[in-house]
């Protein structure tokens, strides 16, 4: 769904000043158009009258002037040297991450084999943690990095679980799921490279608006599943045009995680050309994962309509 914390980050930067490109800048920033004339645009520099090359040539003064060429001279630092967020960033964080929900998952995929009730009600239990720590860092004052990795290691147990239960009922399901997530966010990614897809009010409004009802959709189900008010399997197998209920669902949860996922995607790009702390970047891997969560559960549910069941 669209992501909260993205929302958030956003909205922080943008509450500064905006550039002539449209990026948001950082405190203090003014463009250029709006900066104040240098007063010693045109003129003569006054440290290179005679008086001042007079002072150049005693030994102080001249070491000073030594060492503060030597300083302009030295290469300019880069993003890494301020402490602000560049691509390699978030790669690198995002690689750990996903290693670490990979890791979890095989330890909940163990789990199921193992012991599947046990498996199965532990991971209902994790799903109120991950939810508690993902409110967490969305509503933390602070970035916490910690809270990340522990979301990404105890949903990864998650994942496992369900994906182990989900094989276990349509073999072979977990496989083509993986696939086509990952063939989703490789082609999502290089149309947002290309700039074949590009993030905007409207897009933005949309995946809000869907991932809301989506947000609502699934709490209502959840309940009605839980307490036996409806038999929501039943619900989801209905037909519309030969096509379950489930799928045409499915299909437009995917769709929706795709916005987010250019959402999370143009963020990163808006951060970057920003120059944001280098913090904000453990922000826009959590984004980015739980948007690709939110596509792998949805493809799973998906292909399990046309795999036949155990």
């Amino acid at each position: 769904m669209a992501n909260p914390v993205m929302n958030s980050i956003v909205k922080d930067w943008s509450a500064q000043s905006q550039t002539p490109a449209g990026y948001p800048t950082m405190p203090g920033y003014q463009p250029a158009a709006q900066q104040a004339p240098n007063p010693y645009g045109g003129q003569a520099n006054p440290y290179e009258t005679q008086q001042g090359q007079a002072y150049g040539q005693q030994g102080a003064y001249g070491d000073q002037m030594a060492s503060y060429e030597a300083m302009m001279n030295a290469p300019a630092a880069d993003a890494v040297d301020r402490g602000r967020m560049t691509y390699d960033d978030v790669v690198v964080k995002s690689l750990m991450c996903f290693g670490l929900l990979v890791a979890g998952a095989v330890v909940g995929w163990m789990a199921g084999v193992i012991v599947p009730a046990l498996a199965m009600v532990t991971a209902l239990g994790l799903c109120a943690v991950t939810l508690g720590l993902g409110l967490f860092v969305r509503f933390s004052k602070k970035v916490r990095p910690g809270a990340i990795i522990a979301y990404s290691l105890l949903e990864g147990f998650v994942l496992g679980a369900l994906s182990f239960a989900f094989e276990t009922l349509y073999p072979g399901v977990v496989v083509l799921a993986v696939l086509a997530t990952l063939i989703v966010i490789g082609v999502t990614l290089a149309a947002f490279s290309f700039g074949f897809v590009r993030n905007s009010k409207t897009l933005t409004r949309v995946a809000f608006l869907g991932s809301t009802a989506f947000a609502i959709y699934y709490g209502i189900s959840f309940v009605l599943g839980v307490t036996g008010t409806v038999d929501m399997t039943m619900v989801r197998n209905i037909q519309v045009f030969g096509i379950p209920l489930g799928v045409i669902i499915g299909l437009f949860a995917v769709f929706i995680g795709v916005l987010c996922l250019v959402r999370d995607f143009d963020a990163v790009k808006v951060g970057v050309n920003a120059g944001v702390p280098e913090k904000y970047s453990w922000l826009c891997t959590f984004a980015i994962m739980t948007d690709v969560i939110w596509i792998y559960l949805e493809l799973l549910k998906i292909l399990s309509y046309f795999m036949r069941r155990n």
